[in-house]
């Protein structure tokens, strides 16, 4: 399944040792750039890549090969979501902790990157910790943002991702049995978009009437 990428200068860059971060044994954190250097996933011994891109893809795992002198094939899981705090992530939670697990249970390495590792690919590591790293279970979301800051300083979800992570924690890591916590947050959602749709709208109207006022002056100056 292809994807989209975007362009940016970091893109061109040599990928270094801050492209993947290990979390926990077995459980890394990085970037795209990352998940370009077959040595650095190798020595790591990461078998399975998690991906969050913007592009337009199902969530699905599959078998994909990144080449290299043993031609390793890795598990790959993609995720389509935006970095943007409407976008709704929370409700894939249980597929991405089911693959990290299943990896990490297995004695394999999973790599969970986004284009930077910063935000989206954040909360899905944390989601797993929350649900699945005792040491932290019912912890804050903000201890867990810190031990992961603690580990890759570059770590900032953005607001919306956030908030999806502390309704997840208030239904104990279990959105399925907490159906409504889903459907009040769309709603939340919903009444946003409807606000930004009007103030786009009054915005226009109110160009458009500007627009007709210097108009209409404009022509009766050609009858003075």
């Amino acid at each position: 399944m292809s994807s989209v990428v975007p362009q940016s200068s970091r893109m061109d860059a040599t990928p270094t040792e801050e492209d993947i971060t290990e979390i926990l044994p077995n459980l890394f954190l990085g970037s795209e750039a990352g998940t370009r250097s077959f040595e650095m996933l190798h020595e790591r011994g990461i078998t399975h890549i998690l991906t969050l891109t913007g592009a337009l893809a199902l969530a699905t795992v599959e078998l994909s090969s990144l080449g290299g002198p043993d031609a390793t094939t890795f598990v790959r899981m993609r995720i389509t979501v935006r970095d943007y705090p409407d976008e709704e992530l929370f409700t894939h939670f249980r597929a991405t902790n089911a693959f990290i697990d299943a990896a990490r249970t297995a004695g394999q390495g999973v790599l969970v990157h986004c284009h930077q590792g910063v935000s989206r690919s954040v909360t899905v590591v944390a989601a797993y910790l929350m649900a699945n790293y005792p040491p932290l279970h019912g912890a804050e979301v903000s201890a867990i943002i810190i031990f992961l800051r603690e580990r890759r300083s570059v770590v900032q979800p953005n607001w919306g991702f956030l908030e999806q992570l502390a309704i997840y924690r208030r239904c104990n890591c279990d959105l399925e049995a907490n159906p409504t916590a889903v459907e009040a947050w769309r709603a939340g959602r919903n009444r946003r978009w409807q606000l930004v749709d009007r103030r786009k709208r009054v915005r226009k109207e109110g160009v458009w009437k500007i627009g007709c006022i210097r108009a209409s002056r404009w022509v009766r100056s050609f009858f003075r």
